[in-house]
């Protein structure tokens, strides 16, 4: 396999957590992976979010997307991570990732945004300032992105099919849900009847508000198309939308 400057390679031990009632990896545990990995990527450039935190900044994350091969790989086994710094705007960073199996096939890809956000002013950085983030881009690794359409904000509508309280297991060091927990929370909250024997084939998620511990997020959900499932997860104390996802399951 051809290696490539400015790439974040890791190894995955699949564990029992990691996989779904099929013995296989789950969405879930992608996600999990991810996170992990970027932030390994972004510590060994000593610009993580605990790095930040430091000089009085963070990471936000504004999207995220997966897609997923036919078979993913199955328990025990290994999987690994290549994790790479793809596209450099004004304001936003794309980071991409690939998960491979033991044999080195593509299982999993996709993207993600990020923005640096001032903690005092919550107003966006210019990733450019930050010289030793700069320097994990490198030209040879750069991918135009095809920018998913969300549909348009409004007042959440369809299914209301659940409420969930933040506690503090949903957070993260810095107290706010984590990316990842969104994602879960709408899993558990969102009625899977009808996909319940279907493989989950691609996920976009868009992130727009922050939730703290002793909000609640209500679950509003409707298909879009066959196998095609628009969820949105709202606070229940202001109606805000604070994250939205496009789920596409086999039809």
């Amino acid at each position: 396999m051809k290696k490539h400057p400015k790439r974040y390679h890791h190894i995955y031990s699949l564990t029992m957590a990691d996989i779904d009632l099929q013995n296989r990896m789950s969405p879930m545990a992608v996600l999990n992976y991810f996170q992990d990995a970027i932030g390994r990527f972004l510590a060994e450039a000593r610009v993580s979010a605990l790095d930040l935190l430091e000089e009085g900044a963070t990471w936000m994350i504004t999207e995220f997307h997966a897609t997923f091969a036919d078979e993913l790989p199955s328990w025990p086994g290994i999987v690994s991570m290549e994790v790479y710094l793809s596209e450099l705007s004004t304001v936003k960073a794309y980071v991409d990732y690939l998960i491979r199996d033991v044999r080195g096939n593509i299982v999993v890809r996709g993207t993600s945004a990020w923005v640096m956000m001032e903690l005092a002013s919550r107003r966006m950085i210019p990733c450019h300032s930050c010289q030793r983030f700069v320097e994990q881009y490198d030209e040879s690794n750069h991918t135009p992105h095809a920018r998913y359409v969300f549909p348009p904000l409004q007042p959440a509508s369809g299914h209301l099919s659940g409420t969930h309280a933040i506690t503090q297991m949903n957070t993260d060091f810095n107290g706010h849900v984590s990316n990842r927990e969104y994602f879960r929370i709408s899993l558990s909250l969102a009625d899977l009847q009808k996909k319940k024997n279907h493989r989950l084939r691609d996920i976009h998620i868009k992130f727009l508000q922050e939730t703290r511990i002793g909000e609640s997020l209500r679950c509003y959900q409707h298909e879009t198309g066959p196998g095609a499932l628009f969820v949105q997860l709202v606070k229940a104390e202001t109606g805000a939308i604070v994250c939205q996802l496009m789920m596409q399951w086999e039809s």
